[in-house]
C-alpha cells in the first residue's frame, strides 16, 4: 500500500523589509528621471548633440528626429569639410613638419566632429531605448524598495556640466587671447575650424560620462537586492508580507526504497529567480545598448584625442629645444600645456566610469554564482543562473579596443612612440631661419594659392 508523506512541513513567516530597505522615497520617483533625462537632452542639444525633439506622449517621453535639426546638423557638417579643404590652400610659414602636424590635428578633429554630430541624429530610437530601458529597471527595482538616494538628481548633473562649460569656455578665451593678440594674422574662420571640435567632442563624451553614470548608479543597486537575496534567501516587497513555503508531496512505496518526488504545489525560489535574472538581463541590455550608441563617438574621438596630444606634446618639446626667438611664445607653450591637460583628463574620465560599472558587474556576476552553487542541488535552477556568469558589461569603440585602464598603457606607448618619429622627421626636415613654430595656430599670410 502506497503512503504519502511531506518531505518538508509548511513554514508561514510574516516579515516585515528591513529598515534600510524602507526609507522614504519621493512619489513619483520614475517621474523625476524622467524630467532629469529631459533636461540633459536639451542641455547637450544646445551644442547639438542629441536628436531634434523629445516631447511626451501618453505619459511617456518619445525621442525623435525633426528635419530642422538633421539640416541644421547637415549645414554644419558641411562648413566644417569645406573648413577643412580650404586649410591645404593657405600660405603658411609653418616649417614642414609642423604644417604636417597640423594638418593631422585638422583632419582628425573633422571626423570626430561628425561623428558627434551626425551619429546621433540617426540614432534617435536608439536613444529612446536607452530611457526605456532606465525606466523599466527603476520601476523593477523601486518595486522591491531598492531606490536611489533621495535628493535632487538635477544638481550632480547641473555640477559637472557647468565645470565643464567654464573649463571649456576659460580656455577657448585663453586661446582666442593668444591667436588674435598674439597672433594678429590669423584669421577667424581659421581660428573656430580648430575650436569648434575641441568644445563639441568634449561635451560628447561628457553625455557618454552621464549615462554611463547613471548606468553604474542601477548596476550598485541591483547588487544591492541581489546580495539581499542571497543572503536572506528571499527578496522583500515593499509591504509586509506572508511567506509560504508550500511542502513537496512524496509518495513511497511500500516495495521500493525510492520516494518518486512530484511536482512541487508552489515554490518562491524560482519565482525569486526569474524576477532577479528579468532586472539582471535588462540592465545588461542597458549597457550593451549605451555602449552601441557611443561606439562611433569613442573610436573617432580618442583616436582625434590621440592625435592632438601627440602633437602638442611635439610642439612644446620644440619650444624646449630651440635657440633665441625660433620656438613657441610662452602664451602658446601654456596654451599647449593646457589642451594637453584637458585631453588627459578626456582621456582618463571614460575609463575611470566603466571601470566602475565593469567593477559593479562582476560583483553581480560573483553574486549569481554563488546563487548557483547555492541551488545547485536544483537542475533546473543551475540552468537558470550559468547562462547569465559569462555576461559583464565592458565599453569597447566598436570592438577596435576596450575603455578601460589597460587601454591607457597602450595610448600612452603610442603617444610616446609616434612622438619619437615627429622628432626624427623633424631632424631629418630642420626648419628653416624664416619657419616659425606655433601651437594649433599657424601664421596665416594674406595671400593664398
Amino acid at each position: 500500500m502506497s503512503k504519502w508523506i511531506n518531505k518538508r512541513k509548511v513554514s508561514i513567516l510574516n516579515l516585515a523589509p528591513p529598515p534600510k530597505l524602507v526609507a522614504l522615497q519621493p512619489a513619483g520617483n520614475e517621474q523625476e528621471f524622467e524630467q532629469l533625462f529631459h533636461f540633459a537632452f536639451k542641455c547637450f542639444r544646445l551644442t547639438a548633440l542629441t536628436p531634434g525633439l523629445m516631447d511626451k506622449q501618453k505619459d511617456r517621453y518619445i525621442v525623435r528626429n525633426t528635419r530642422w535639426m538633421m539640416l541644421i546638423v547637415l549645414l554644419l557638417v558641411l562648413v566644417a569639410w569645406i573648413a577643412l579643404i580650404e586649410t591645404f590652400f593657405i600660405d603658411s610659414r609653418t616649417a614642414l613638419i609642423t604644417g604636417i602636424a597640423n594638418h593631422i590635428q585638422f583632419i582628425m578633429n573633422t571626423i570626430a566632429l561628425t561623428a558627434a554630430w551626425v551619429v546621433p541624429q540617426l540614432k534617435a530610437d536608439e536613444l529612446g531605448s536607452i530611457l526605456d530601458g532606465f525606466l523599466i529597471i527603476d520601476r523593477e527595482l523601486s518595486s522591491y524598495n531598492v531606490h536611489e538616494v533621495a535628493g535632487n538628481k538635477r544638481v550632480p548633473f547641473l555640477l559637472r556640466y557647468s565645470v565643464v562649460l567654464l573649463a571649456l569656455v576659460s580656455l577657448t578665451i585663453y586661446d582666442g587671447y593668444v591667436s588674435f593678440v598674439q597672433v594678429a594674422t590669423i584669421e577667424v574662420w581659421y581660428w573656430l575650424s580648430h575650436q569648434i571640435p575641441f568644445v563639441i567632442y568634449a561635451m560628447a563624451f561628457l553625455h557618454a560620462y552621464v549615462l554611463i553614470y547613471w548606468l553604474h548608479a542601477r548596476f550598485r543597486r541591483l547588487n544591492t537586492l541581489v546580495e539581499q537575496y542571497y543572503r536572506q534567501g528571499h527578496i522583500f516587497a515593499p509591504a509586509r508580507q506572508t511567506i509560504i513555503s508550500f511542502a513537496t508531496m512524496v509518495k513511497l512505496e511500500e516495495d521500493s526504497h525510492v520516494g518518486e518526488e512530484l511536482h512541487p504545489v508552489g515554490r518562491r525560489e524560482i519565482s525569486d529567480d526569474l524576477q532577479v535574472l528579468a532586472i539582471v538581463s535588462r540592465t545588461i541590455d542597458l549597457g550593451q545598448k549605451i555602449e552601441a550608441y557611443f561606439g562611433p563617438l569613442f573610436l573617432t574621438v580618442y583616436t582625434a584625442l590621440f592625435s592632438v596630444t601627440t602633437i602638442q606634446s611635439y610642439y612644446c618639446y620644440l619650444h624646449l629645444t630651440s635657440k633665441g626667438d625660433q620656438g613657441l611664445s610662452i602664451e602658446s607653450l601654456i596654451l599647449s600645456g593646457g589642451i594637453i591637460l584637458y585631453n588627459v583628463i578626456a582621456i582618463v574620465a571614460l575609463p575611470y566610469i566603466c571601470e566602475q560599472v565593469e567593477s559593479e558587474s562582476k560583483l553581480l556576476m560573483s553574486y549569481l554564482s554563488k546563487l548557483s552553487m547555492k541551488h545547485s542541488q536544483v537542475a533546473q535552477h543551475s540552468s537558470i543562473w550559468f547562462p547569465n556568469l559569462i555576461s559583464s558589461v565592458r565599453f569597447s569603440a566598436l570592438g577596435f579596443f576596450t575603455i578601460n585602464y589597460n587601454m591607457l598603457s597602450g595610448l600612452v606607448a603610442g603617444m610616446v612612440t609616434y612622438l619619437i618619429i615627429f622628432i626624427q622627421f623633424n631632424s631629418m626636415v630642420p626648419a628653416g631661419k624664416d619657419d616659425i613654430h606655433s601651437t594649433r595656430k599657424q601664421h596665416v599670410s594674406q595671400e593664398r594659392f
